[in-house]
């Protein structure tokens, strides 16, 4: 009864057991109990033809369902078991982007445990079922939600803990200051915050360390998935590719003028000075492709896309953004970044103004403490602070494709209370440029 959802499919299930114990095996009746049950109940109770019978198991003469009803049942009790599923063990997930491909790419249908880390209880009672966050008809776009009633974060014991290169689904942190354009618009509940899937590359504790590509965690260099993928400048003499080829190596079709057609586009012209003059592409692949590719007799030379060191993007948002927006604290980049220290529950920091802003949202937004920095001094929830407990683990995600993904390097730490689950396997996969990779059905993580 206190677990939400699994509560209220209990609460329903004992009033209609106690209905049936009156003789009342209509549908209307029940509905009416569950209903207007300060109107049914006193009229039942003050009815003399209303009689105990007992519980519905003892009774002799129970009444004959119609086939309607016997479907209604059956259809009733398939979606509470799916709920319960869903809620609980397993969902299904579909990717939407190419940030971790060729790991996981666009298109791929995958299964998520949600047991392996713990089940999250549900935060949001007043939601409609199977829907995750948004209801969408045509140009209609409403909540699926009501913020009348909300839970706070509560999670079953899980069968193992996030490990470093886990692959992680979780909520979008940043969705309640970024409009995803997808109809949602900001959210604020941390359950129906948009699901991400990224790789998890540093656990609580952990010291991170991005250098020219290359993760190092706690000083040693970090394990590099296999079909990691950065950003190559492809020069060539001006003789087209073979398209067929080129999905043979898992490259798309680009179409000029059509940005949604592009939005996972992983070959595009480009118009660099670094080309002088030749014809080129900009092409997202791992190392063993580009070892192909720099072979085709079309191709001159391919080179690989670094960020020097030191050097602040200003053209794409890089974490921390607080009191940092040209770099003034940490001049971070996508290729160059930290090091950082990943917090973890209990662990305690010195407070300053540069690695507060580093923590900044952790503390204020993610624990839901007040800031407030005068007169050279910070002061948390009204009381002048030096150091800081965390009171949550936190988790550092990346995407597999590094160049590609908008990930921990753009909107920093994952809080444990967004933690999700795990994928199981793919269990459908499809995208327009390949048809069904019936290659990748059933596989788990497909390299």
């Amino acid at each position: 009864m206190l677990i939400p959802v699994v509560g209220t499919l209990v609460s329903v299930a004992m009033v209609i057991e106690l209905a049936k114990s009156y003789g009342k095996y209509k549908l209307k009746e029940h509905a009416g109990f569950l209903i207007l049950p300060f109107y049914t109940w006193p009229k039942a109770g003050f009815s003399e033809a209303v009689k105990y019978l007992g519980p519905p198991d003892t009774h002799k003469r129970v009444p004959k369902k119609s086939q309607l009803r016997e479907w209604g049942d059956a259809l009733l009790f398939a979606g509470v078991a799916a709920l319960i599923i869903r809620t609980f063990f397993i969902e299904a997930f579909m990717i939407p982007t190419s940030s971790m491909e060729r790991t996981l790419m666009a298109g791929d249908f995958l299964f998520v445990s949600k047991f392996h880390y713990g089940a999250r209880m549900p935060m949001t009672p007043l939601s409609i079922p199977f829907i995750h966050n948004k209801i969408k008809v045509g140009d209609f776009i409403s909540p699926s939600y009501s913020e009348l009633i909300t839970l706070p974060y509560m999670r079953i014991p899980g069968i193992e803990k996030v490990e470093r290169n886990d692959i992680v689904v979780f909520n979008f942190p940043a969705h309640d200051i970024q409009d995803l354009g997808d109809g949602a618009g900001l959210v604020d509940i941390v359950s129906m915050k948009e699901n991400y899937i990224k790789r998890c590359v540093g656990v609580p504790g952990d010291v991170l360390e991005v250098k020219r590509q290359q993760i190092y965690i706690n000083g040693e260099k970090g394990w590099n998935p296999p079909n990691m993928q950065y950003e190559y400048l492809v020069e060539t003499n001006g003789q087209s590719f073979n398209q067929k080829r080129l999905n043979e190596l898992g490259f798309r079709k680009y179409v000029p003028g059509n940005p949604e057609r592009n939005r996972n586009a992983n070959f595009i012209p480009a118009n660099s000075p670094r080309l002088s003059g030749h014809n080129g592409y900009v092409v997202l692949m791992p190392d063993s492709v580009a070892q192909i590719l720099e072979k085709f007799p079309n191709v001159i030379k391919v080179d690989t896309v670094t960020a020097k060191p030191g050097r602040f993007n200003n053209n794409r948002p890089i974490y921390p953004k607080k009191n940092n927006l040209s770099g003034e604290l940490y001049p971070f980049n996508m290729d160059n970044y930290g090091p950082i220290t990943i917090p973890e529950k209990g662990m305690t920091i010195d407070l300053t103004d540069k690695n507060l802003s580093l923590y900044w949202r952790l503390i204020d937004v993610y624990e839901e403490h007040d800031i407030e920095q005068k007169g050279g001094k910070i002061y948390i929830d009204g009381s002048e602070a030096t150091t800081y407990t965390f009171e949550m683990n936190y988790y550092w995600m990346m995407g597999d494709n590094r160049h590609n993904s908008e990930d921990s390097r753009v909107w920093g730490f994952v809080p444990e209370n967004h933690i999700v689950g795990r994928p199981l396997f793919v269990f459908f996969s499809y995208e327009p440029d390949f048809g069904v990779r019936w290659n990748r059905i059933g596989t788990k993580y497909v390299h």
